[in-house]
């Protein structure tokens, strides 16, 4: 059964994407490929890192990343040389824009999700930290870009905080490995 998170919030705004995007967002149960993490220079970056247990700065990182059903969306585990980096990604109801629920620890990001021909950009709207919205000033940020670069996914995450700035990040290509179902099926 293909996957249908990205379609239910994007709707038709979905099929305006590259179809290497389309087809990792709809057939791809596991994808590989390779990462460069890093963390922020500051302290308070690499104390934030530690303590969320954010994967260890480094180049060229084996990624792993599998999508698993979850109620109302899926959940991301990815692997960056074998250490677990997991999100639950929900698609948002009710509002304005294409939404999307990302949960990382006790933090809840609704996202803005945005489809181009050039690729999707994720945008937090919103932060709470458990059941508490954390003003703009003082939230973290966490952006991400979906593009294709040389017929290939290309993926970038960036999380910084105020006052701190950079936290951590990575960027890296990756393919699917294995697939829900046949896309000739579908």
């Amino acid at each position: 059964m293909p996957r249908i998170l990205y379609q239910t919030i994007l709707g038709e705004s979905f099929k305006q994407v590259p179809a290497r995007i389309r087809e990792m967002h709809t057939f791809a149960r596991r994808a590989a490929g390779t990462a460069n993490v890093w963390w922020g220079a500051s302290a308070a970056a690499r104390l934030i890192c530690r303590l969320a247990s954010l994967p260890q700065a480094q180049n060229h990182a084996r990624l792993e990343t599998s999508f698993a059903d979850i109620d109302g969306g899926e959940r991301w585990i990815r692997r960056f040389d074998g250490q677990p980096f997991m999100t639950d990604m929900i698609a948002g109801k009710d509002e304005a824009f294409p939404c999307m629920l990302e949960r990382l620890g006790p933090f809840l990001f609704k996202m803005r999700v945005t489809a181009s021909t050039s690729g999707i950009d994720l945008t937090p709207e919103h932060v709470f930290l458990g059941p508490v919205k954390i003003p703009k000033a003082l939230a973290p940020r966490a952006t991400g870009r979906e593009r294709v670069e040389d017929d290939r996914y290309r993926l970038s995450v960036e999380v910084s905080f105020p006052l701190v700035g950079k936290v951590f990040g990575y960027e890296g290509t990756i393919e699917p490995c294995e697939l829900v179902s046949d896309p000739e099926l579908a």
